[in-house]
């Protein structure tokens, strides 16, 4: 029962990445493309916003290869494994960075006047979010480091 458990919850992380993945490569420039034509007036930052959203998408594809990577060692070795806590600070690191590219988006875009009102929502669910797994992560990393056998592997 451990080893389906473990590989249904590997599939749920690769489905994920498929669909953002396919968000980003075939969804984002036609949204982008669709957003230049109907403002005009901030056509020219269509490419530095998708350049952005790329930009964020590398931490995440990589916080999901860590996040199976996880699951592999805690299947073969141990929970309590050094590679997991390495894991986890990879995780929330990569969270650290999506807040900081798009709290810097919003400060680029805000100075240039161009802040759609549904992107500012959109950021702020994926800020929050990102808030929310960075925060997990240091948690079950402190979680993990308060067992002695954690520091033995």
């Amino acid at each position: 029962m451990k080893r389906i458990n473990s590989i249904l919850l590997s599939l749920g992380i690769v489905v994920i990445g498929i669909i953002v993945l396919f968000l980003c490569v075939y969804l984002l420039p036609i949204l982008a493309q669709e957003a230049a034509t109907v403002h005009p007036e901030v056509a020219y930052l269509q490419y530095p916003i998708l350049l952005g959203l790329y930009a964020t998408a590398i931490p995440f594809f990589y916080a999901l290869y860590e996040s199976v990577s996880m699951i592999y060692v805690i299947e073969r070795k141990s929970l309590f494994s050094s590679s997991i806590i390495k894991g986890l600070n990879y995780i929330k690191y990569c969270a650290f960075i999506i807040i900081a590219l798009y709290v810097a988006g919003f400060i680029i875009l805000d100075t240039a006047n161009a802040f759609p009102p549904i992107m500012a929502v959109a950021g702020v669910v994926i800020i929050a979010v990102s808030i929310m797994v960075a925060t997990g992560a240091a948690y079950i990393k402190n979680i993990l480091l308060k067992f002695p056998l954690s520091n033995q592997q």
